[in-house]
């Protein structure tokens, strides 16, 4: 009979971990359990966040039991059912804050929109909007937006971070304005579009996102992102001790006309580098074909080409060299 109980021990064990598994994976999708079906939470809030917590520039009411319990159970989930993508965000997305920042403080947004990027990209599991890119954009901005944007076969300037980032702060500032909202529910607008926010504000006689019944899916995001920024700013408490990862910095090549097409390719070669590095620093390119066009339907294109950081004179001298070049700047 012993020499049965190895195989069968394991047998067990292998489904123990397929169900152990599944039961992850569907718990992931679904995001955290609602506060009434938690129990007992293994984190709390930080013992130092109190009444005066700051978030969106103004004071969040964090000690309101429902709220409260809201945020920790965001906090248990990020923690433990999603702490890879947590961990990965800390590491390596981070490292696009600097953008973020000057971006919105040009704008007027809060620096607190910064969080909101990793809950719309990677923190999410399921509850993400639909859209392109960090800020989750449908419909690029145009000229009457501020910020004029490119969709081809070619280019997704929905995918470029910049660029992106300001047609997304634009759209903010403008609900922010037109519509008098704070900016929870200038975000909450923006997800759910500004007449269905006016239309709960006027059925429940209230514009605060915390006593307004909303879509599931919008307050896992609201509260997400609070929680997010409470972690990040708590690593230690949480045990997540990490150096701060070094900002993603690049040469910019700016006001660009090519007098023929420039390959990713051919980028690579002339610097020496992958052409998967290239990409990952100028993300609007599609991969096929994965070209700068020189001209679309007989229109010559303006565009700005991201080198590795040190490296945009040596491309932009290249550049010229090979007659790839009419005019360009370095920013």
């Amino acid at each position: 009979m012993k020499k049965y109980f190895v195989p069968i021990f394991f047998l067990l064990l292998n489904a123990f971990n397929v169900y152990c598994c599944d039961s992850v994976t569907a718990q992931e999708a679904r995001g955290p359990k609602k506060p009434a079906d938690q129990g007992i939470s293994r984190f709390s809030i930080p013992p130092d966040i109190g009444r005066d917590f700051l978030f969106l520039g103004q004071k969040f009411p964090i000690e309101r039991p429902d709220i409260r319990a809201r945020i920790i159970a965001q906090i248990n989930f990020l923690v433990y059912d999603a702490r890879s993508v947590l961990t990965e965000w800390i590491l390596e997305k981070s490292r696009f804050n600097w953008i973020y920042r000057e971006t919105f403080s040009k704008a007027g947004l809060p620096e607190d929109f910064v969080w909101l990027a990793p809950v719309f990209v990677g923190a999410t599991r399921g509850i993400r909007p639909q859209g392109v890119g960090v800020w989750m954009i449908e419909k690029s901005c145009s000229s009457t937006d501020g910020v004029e944007m490119r969709e081809d076969s070619f280019i997704d300037d929905r995918l470029d971070i910049q660029i992106s980032t300001k047609c997304f702060a634009q759209r903010l500032s403008s609900i922010h304005k037109e519509f008098g909202l704070d900016w929870f529910m200038t975000t909450v607008a923006y997800l759910i579009t500004p007449k269905t926010v006016k239309e709960l504000i006027e059925r429940y006689g209230t514009s605060n996102p915390w006593d307004i019944p909303l879509p599931d899916n919008v307050e896992d995001l609201l509260d997400r992102w609070i929680a997010l920024k409470i972690i990040f700013n708590h690593r230690q408490f949480y045990g997540l001790v990490f150096n701060d990862p070094a900002p993603f910095i690049y040469d910019q090549l700016s006001d660009v006309r090519l007098s023929k097409d420039l390959s990713v390719a051919e980028i690579a070669r002339i610097l020496e580098v992958s052409p998967r590095l290239i990409l990952e620093i100028n993300p609007k390119i599609k991969l096929n074909p994965g070209i700068f066009p020189a001209r679309v339907d007989g229109k010559q294109l303006i565009h700005s080409i991201a080198a590795p950081s040190g490296k945009g004179a040596q491309l932009l001298k290249k550049l010229e060299a090979l007659g790839y070049v009419e005019g360009a700047r370095k920013l």
